[in-house]
Order: C-alpha cells, then structure tokens, then sequence
C-alpha cells in the first residue's frame, strides 16, 4: 500500500500507537541486529535490542544465535555487559546458568528442589530465527514471517550492491556508538528513506562549505522502493567529467571489486556519489566519499554506515552506530574511513547536529494540541514528470526525481498497513 497525501499526527505522538508498533512492526518483521564481525570467535557475544526487547547475539558451535536476553524463571536479564566471550550466561538472581546457545545448562538446587522429572530443556532462552546477507545478521520472533530474502526482495539488490561488492566483505570498525534523540523513531525513518528535500534547507553551510567538493551541481537524483518498505535515495554522476577518485576506495581493492561486479552493479555503484536510505522498518544505512580540506585533506574517502532505531517512548529513540569498512583496506584507510564518517555522520557531527535539532522541532510542534486538525502532508511530487529512465537497469521502483515524497509514502503506507490502518 502506497498512502496518497496526508497521515494523522497522532501517530507520531500517541502512546498507544507506540504500544501496537512493538507488537505489530517490531515483533512481526526482521530486523537488523549486528555484523557477524562483531563476534568472530566461538563465545563472543554483544547485547542488543530488537525494538524493546533486550538481546543477546551470540556465536557458537552451530553458528550465529539471537536470544531473548532474559531468565526463563522470572524474566531477569542472563547478561548485563556490552560484550564479551562466554561460554555461559548466569542469572543473577536465583543463579539459573545458559549455555552461550540458549539452552538451560543448570539450576541450583534441581533435584532437591524441582524433582528429578524436572526438565531443563524446555526451558531455554527464547530463540529468534536468524538469517545473514554479506555479514548483515538480521532476526524476527515471527515464526510464520517469509524468510530474508523474500522479506528485503527487490531491496536485497541493492543491499548486494551495498555490501557485496568487496571479495574479502566487510566490518565493523570503531564498535558501536549510542545516542539518545528526542523525537519519533519515524520521522527519523522517513528523513533516511529518501528526503532530499531538507538538503539546500536544513544542510545548507555544509555546501557552502564544499564538504562534498565539486560534485553537488554535477548530480542527479534518484529515488527507488520497494512494497514491502524498504527505500533507497542516490544521487548520480551525469556522464561528462567523472572524477576517477569519486569512490574513495583504496585502488587495489576498487579495481579488482568492480571487475568483478554484475554489469548492472557496477553502473549503479561507479558514479553514485551518494546512497542512503532504508531497509524496512528501522535499519538506516548511507555510503558516501565526503572532500576534507586542511591538514588530513587527501581527497575524498568513502565510508558506510548503519544505524538502528529504537524507540524508547513516543518522544524518544535510540539510535546506535556502526562504522563499516572493506575487511582488506589498509589499517590507514580504516582509520581515515571511520575519522569521516565520525565528522560528517556521526552522533555529535555536522550533518547528524542539523537534522537531530529538526526533530527535537518536529516533537515540539506534534504537542500542539490545535495541531490535531493539521496532518502530515506527503503530496511532494504525487504530480511531477519523471525526466527519463534510470541510468541502470535495477529493480524496484526507480523514480529519476529527487524533490519526491515517494519514498515517504511507501515507507508509512507500509506501516500503515501491518499496523491494520487505512491511508
């Protein structure tokens, strides 16, 4: 479902709408819980949230786990670190012991307490179901949800393009940062999924800066989604005068990655300066090679980021960080990789400062209680022309027009539809 013009403001400011979100978007679809880089070895594990459910993320023998990271005796969080390498989780409360796969390995007391016919193995922590694309660890609590694929479907093309693209893969760099941000996790979510209408307004000075170098007049837009949520924005070199540094990549594993690529990704990913956007329902990603002037100045460097939206009540969300890199660029380039997208994305960044002061705006203004009457407006391009066919022959929806809320509509009338409402 793609919603036509208008959305109720309650909906970013009602209580009771956050309450349905965590059963019917958190609890039914698959989301983004770390990189399998994060945990290398058998026993590395990290704590997560997947919306408002605390996790465990865990390799062991067998493989990735995602586990409901609290006490099947009476719900008390087995793990209390950020990170660490285990090969148990013991409660600390009546000292009930996991093993790093979940399972009820001990429980003070058993036979004396519980009987002999008392049986650990029903009582493990829950499981998700968990599936990978290029290190991506996604899980649901969704039994009857599609699988992965079928789940991201045009939208795993482009996550292909994304992450698939280096031999050797990706990972993280940097750990995983945490901010706190005033405002609804969705108008976070719609700015990620394709708005470049703020850019000249709310990013102004960056340009004026020439942060992103002599590129912005050269490019074009482009907007694509998919039905099931998932949207992407990019912006895209026109033919004349590509600059061979435009993807900021190190050359020995830029040549040899675009040698290898399908055909079509390799016109999507060679002269897109910028690509950000969504994959359904909180996962935000971007990729781009930002120009630095002054003593570090040594053109422009590309860098990834991921970030997860948690929310944590109507007025508030989590957003947490990753930082990821070709597994084998050069440890100078990393650094380099990770000290930009610190400056231009990160959580205290030039970029992150404007947009996170017109959300704590947008909250203010949803308290307004003569606002009721006054939706949410996504008319933004219902009636314009595209200029022509896209540049490569991908899937989804592609849409060559960059001032368009069509990627707004598809993600809210996505949501608007497993939250059983009409557009």
């Amino acid at each position: 479902m793609t919603i036509t013009k208008a959305v109720p403001r309650s909906f970013y400011k009602d209580p009771a709408v956050l309450d349905r979100e965590l059963t019917e978007i958190f609890g039914r679809n698959w989301l983004y819980v770390g990189h399998e880089s994060e945990v290398p070895a058998v026993g590395d594990y990290v704590t997560r949230s997947m919306g408002g459910d605390p996790v465990i993320m865990a390799r062991g023998q067998e493989g990735i786990r995602v586990m409901l990271n609290s006490c099947t005796h009476r719900g008390t969080q087995v793990c209390k670190v950020a990170h660490g390498n285990t090969t148990t989780f013991r409660c600390g409360y009546h000292g009930w012991v996991f093993g790093n796969d979940g399972e009820l390995r001990g429980v003070p007391g058993r036979r004396a307490l519980y009987g002999p016919d008392f049986d650990l193995s029903r009582l493990g922590l829950r499981q998700a179901r968990v599936e990978t694309r290029h290190g991506l660890v996604f899980a649901t609590w969704d039994p009857d949800a599609p699988d992965l694929t079928a789940f991201l479907g045009d939208f795993g093309w482009y996550l292909d393009a994304f992450f698939g693209l280096f031999p050797g893969g990706m990972e993280v760099h940097g750990g995983i940062h945490r901010v706190n941000v005033r405002g609804n996790w969705k108008i976070h979510a719609e700015n990620f999924s394709g708005d470049g209408y703020h850019l000249q307004v709310a990013h102004r000075t960056m340009f004026e800066l020439g942060v992103m170098g002599d590129q912005a007049g050269t490019v074009e837009g482009f907007v694509v989604n998919d039905p099931s949520g998932h949207c992407l924005r990019s912006q895209y070199l026109a033919d004349e005068g590509v600059p061979e540094t435009v993807f900021g990549y190190e050359d020995h594993l830029l040549e040899p990655a675009l040698a290898a690529a399908d055909p079509e990704v390799r016109r999507f990913r060679e002269k897109t300066t910028v690509i950000h956007g969504l994959v359904y329902p909180n996962l935000l990603l971007i990729t781009t090679a930002p120009q630095y002037f002054g003593e570090d100045a040594s053109g422009p460097v590309a860098f990834t980021q991921l970030r997860v939206l948690t929310p944590i009540d109507q007025h508030h969300h989590e957003v947490a960080y990753w930082s990821l890199v070709p597994r084998d660029a050069s440890p100078e380039w990393k650094a380099k990789s990770y000290l930009y997208v610190t400056r231009q994305h990160g959580a205290a960044s030039y970029f992150e400062a404007d947009d996170l002061e017109n959300f704590r705006r947008i909250d203010a203004g949803l308290g307004a209680v003569a606002g009721e009457r006054t939706p949410y407006n996504y008319e933004l391009g219902l009636d314009a022309a595209e200029s022509g066919a896209p540049p490569w022959n991908g899937p989804g929806r592609i849409t060559r027009q960059d001032f368009t809320e069509a990627n707004q509509r598809t993600f809210v009338g996505r949501y608007l539809e497993q939250m059983g409402e009409r557009a």
